[in-house]
């Protein structure tokens, strides 16, 4: 497991329509999700998705921060 993982999992769903979609049409089978995502080479907890999270806020500039604050 690790967050490099967790960040080309992150990436593909950007980049990938196929497999996101895939995953939003099983979106309620949680365990059927996680499966998928295993099979597709992705292994990570969800502190590291998180960790990942802000790695891809920092690649693209995204202060999630200024963004909560935007929208309130």
């Amino acid at each position: 497991m690790s967050v490099e993982s967790a960040v080309a999992y992150i990436k593909r769903m950007r980049e990938d329509d196929a497999f996101r979609r895939v995953l939003n049409d099983n979106s309620e089978d949680e365990a059927a999700n996680w499966a998928f995502v295993k099979e597709n080479g992705y292994e990570f907890t969800m502190s590291e998705f998180k960790a990942a999270q802000d790695v891809i806020y920092k690649e693209y500039g995204v202060d999630p921060d200024a963004a909560i604050q935007v929208g309130s």
